[in-house]
């Protein structure tokens, strides 16, 4: 159940997220929520302020890294999930919210790009990510970073995936064929 301060959160989150000049982070976000709660109807609060929050760091022009200053994606997308944590630790204090909830957020976010074997919430939210990664964000990243990266993004995206979460991505189909072959490469590897 939803209580009128976890509505309020989640709003402030989704404010944040619409002025982001990445035009699909908003509905990224949503989508995020929506593979969370297909995966695990009974999700807490916690995993679903996580769900929204993830990527919040990319709707702030000051506060977010920038892949130009990583020598490795790895390592950009740690910075990235670490500097989405403090700023969603940060706009959670602001509330009356029990500790270990926020903490529990913040975890979350930290370690939602790698997983962890046996973290049941953790992984659904890697596997929401990248599912919202190939069913939102695609054909975006496409157009703004060309065909290699995009090939790159999707291998890595892919290889994150569970072996349970793979398997809607045979549902999913784009209006670019180049998208659709990438598609059915990366799934074959």
């Amino acid at each position: 159940m939803c209580t009128e301060l976890d509505q309020h959160i989640k709003n402030k989150i989704l404010l944040i997220l619409k002025k982001s000049p990445i035009p699909e982070d908003y509905e990224h976000a949503l989508n995020v929520l929506k593979w969370v709660e297909n995966l695990k109807p009974d999700s807490d609060i916690a995993l679903q302020v996580a769900a929204l929050g993830h990527d919040i760091e990319r709707a702030l022009p000051v506060e977010k890294v920038k892949r130009v200053d990583f020598a490795s994606y790895d390592d950009f997308k740690r910075a990235h999930s670490e500097n989405s944590a403090r700023i969603m630790q940060k706009l959670l204090s602001e509330y009356p919210i029990p500790r270990n909830i926020i903490e529990k957020v913040v975890y979350l976010i930290t370690y939602h790009e790698i997983g962890k074997d046996g973290d049941l919430d953790l992984n659904i939210l890697k596997d929401a990510d990248s599912l919202s990664f190939f069913e939102v964000n695609l054909p975006h990243y496409f157009n703004r970073e060309g065909l290699r990266e995009t090939y790159s993004r999707m291998l890595w995206g892919y290889r994150r995936l569970s072996e349970g979460a793979k398997v809607y991505l045979k549902n999913f189909h784009y209006n670019k064929d180049i998208l659709n072959r990438f598609l059915k490469i990366v799934r074959s590897k």
